[in-house]
């Protein structure tokens, strides 16, 4: 890179808009965003470090991402059906040679399988596998986000509405060599990470961003609300296995919502949210400890 400092600022820019955000985010949100996704790849890959040296594994593969992620099942599903769709779109696309689309087709179905006998390992009832396969138990912050997208893109004209497209399609895996560069720089985490597992990280950076905008608009939401109540319930992007108070509009408008842009203070705020869990004790008093958001 000759020197040149590696990052994703147009990248993110382009993907907070894509969940919700004004065309032209704040330069000061962006900037803190690619800081706070960075430092949350190096913690996941940390991680996954530990866990590849307990399996006494020289790299780190898609096996140690699904251990990680073995208590967030939506998360698992997410990527599987991440996975799925490349294999699904590879088969259906048009080549003119059969032979690139034949080694397209064996490569998406290779890493399907691969994360479908992770999953099987660590399952060893099958529970796992098949809550990933079918759709019975809806993933409501997903319902959430999408319904929250489709009604902001009601107010947009044509070419807003292409440029916010657009933004959706952004994807880090679109520089893959640049994105390993970026999430490595200036640690010394192994760079032995093969490239279904980068592939599964990449995926996991993507949605943290839009955890983080969908918890921001929540909490920007709730400073409207005047129930004391539903100001302190849990927000259901945060946490989706725990009961909560489906928000909707709350007297608002998405056009008010998202009239201005998001502000490091709302983005600081939702990740401190985010990234904080409460542990109770045997004695009974409360003590936050710090979680990974990529898990």
């Amino acid at each position: 890179m000759n020197g040149a400092k590696v990052g994703f600022f147009s990248e993110i820019e382009k993907i907070m808009h894509g969940f919700g955000d004004v065309p032209n985010p704040l330069r000061m949100s962006v900037e803190l965003m690619e800081n706070l996704i960075k430092k949350e790849l190096n913690e996941i890959i940390r991680e996954a470090e530990t866990v590849a040296e307990f399996r006494m594994s020289s790299k780190i593969d898609i096996e140690e991402i699904v251990f990680l992620l073995r208590r967030n099942k939506f998360k698992l599903r997410r990527i599987y059906k991440c996975l799925e769709t490349k294999a699904l779109g590879s088969k259906i696309e048009k080549d003119a040679s059969e032979e690139i689309i034949s080694q397209r087709n064996s490569k998406n179905e290779r890493n399907l399988s691969h994360f479908v006998k992770a999953l099987e390992e660590l399952d060893t009832f099958g529970d796992l596998v098949d809550f990933c396969k079918e759709e019975g138990e809806p993933d409501l912050a997903r319902v959430d986000r999408l319904l929250r997208l489709e009604k902001v893109s009601r107010d947009l004209d044509s070419a807003r509405y292409e440029a916010f497209a657009k933004a959706r399609t952004v994807r880090f895996s679109c520089a893959k060599q640049k994105f390993a560069q970026w999430a490595l720089s200036g640690s010394e985490l192994s760079s032995n990470i093969t490239e279904l597992a980068w592939l599964a990280l990449d995926f996991l950076a993507f949605e943290a961003i839009g955890q983080i905008v969908d918890t921001s608009f929540l909490l920007r939401k709730t400073d409207h609300t005047t129930d004391s109540i539903q100001q302190r319930m849990p927000s259901l992007t945060s946490n989706p296995g725990f009961p909560s108070v489906y928000f909707g509009n709350a007297g608002l408008t998405c056009a008010g919502l998202l009239g201005k842009p998001l502000t490091p203070d709302e983005i600081s705020e939702a990740y401190r949210r985010l990234t904080t869990r409460i542990r109770v004790c045997l004695s009974g008093h409360q003590e936050l400890l710090p979680k990974c958001l990529l898990i």
